[in-house]
C-alpha cells in the first residue's frame, strides 16, 4: 500500500454520549421524580415505579397523626380555658364539645384531602419519601378522589385492618383506600441542596465520558458505533 504521507484520520467518535458512573442511577431516579412531580408518569412512559411497603405508609400515617391530633389538642385546650374564664354553663358546654367534635372531623379530612390534591405528599408522606398519586396519569389525586381515599381509610380499618391487610398480597401494594381512589404509593425520594449540587458536579465530570468502554473495539470500519 502506497503511503501519501497524508495523516491519518482519527475514527469518528460515537453519536450516543452518556453520563456514567455510580452518579448515573441517582440522576435518573431525580429526573423521573422531577418529571413525575411536574407532569405526571405519562412524561416518563415506561420508567419503573417503586411502590412503597406498608411500614413506611404506617411511619408516614403517625406523623400526620401526631400533627392532626397535636393542632386539636392545642385548639382543644384554648377553647377550655376561654371557658373557665368566661364561666360558661354546662348546657353550652356540651353545644361546643358537639361543634368541636366535628370541626376536628373537618380539619382531619382537610388535612389529608387538600395535601393529597395539591402535592399528593403530606409531611409525614414526604418525610418517609414517598407521593400519593393517581394510578393512570401519575398526577396529585381530584378533590373527589382524595375525599374517597379518606373514606378509604376509615373503612379499612374495620374489621381489624383488613383493608390494608391486602396491601400485602398485591406487587403493587395497594390496600383498600388506594383502590377506591384509583390512587397508588410511589417512591418520591426527597433531595437536599447538598445532593443536587453533588449531582450535578458528578454529571459534570462524566458528561463527556463514552458508554463504550473502548471507542476503537466497538467501531466499525466506517468508524460508527457497533451496539
Amino acid at each position: 500500500m502506497t503511503d501519501t504521507g497524508a495523516p491519518e484520520s482519527p475514527p469518528a467518535q460515537p453519536d450516543d454520549w452518556s453520563a456514567s458512573g455510580p452518579a448515573e442511577s441517582a440522576i435518573a431516579r431525580a429526573q423521573v421524580a422531577a418529571a413525575v412531580r411536574l407532569r405526571g408518569s405519562s412524561a416518563v412512559k415506561g420508567a419503573p415505579q417503586r411502590y412503597v411497603g406498608l411500614v413506611s405508609r404506617l411511619l408516614g400515617f403517625v406523623i400526620d397523626a401526631a400533627i392532626v391530633n397535636l393542632v386539636a389538642a392545642i385548639t382543644w385546650a384554648i377553647t377550655a380555658l376561654t371557658m373557665n374564664t368566661l364561666g360558661v354553663p354546662d348546657s353550652a358546654e356540651s353545644v361546643i364539645l358537639a361543634i368541636l367534635a366535628v370541626i376536628y372531623v373537618i380539619w382531619a379530612a382537610g388535612y389529608f384531602v387538600s395535601f393529597w390534591s395539591s402535592t399528593g405528599q403530606t409531611p409525614g408522606a414526604r418525610a418517609m419519601e414517598f407521593r400519593v398519586v393517581d394510578e393512570d396519569d401519575g398526577r396529585p389525586l381530584t378533590i373527589r378522589h382524595s375525599l374517597l381515599r379518606v373514606v378509604g381509610m376509615v373503612l379499612g380499618a374495620i374489621p381489624f385492618g383488613a383493608g390494608y391487610a391486602i396491601g400485602l398480597f398485591n406487587e403493587r401494594c395497594r390496600c383498600f383506600l388506594d383502590i377506591i381512589s384509583d390512587s397508588v404509593v410511589i417512591d418520591a425520594p426527597v433531595y437536599t441542596v447538598a445532593d443536587r449540587r453533588r449531582l450535578a458536579r458528578d454529571a459534570a465530570i462524566n458528561k463527556y465520558k463514552p458508554r463504550y468502554s473502548s471507542a476503537e473495539q466497538h467501531l466499525d470500519p466506517s468508524g460508527r458505533p457497533i451496539d
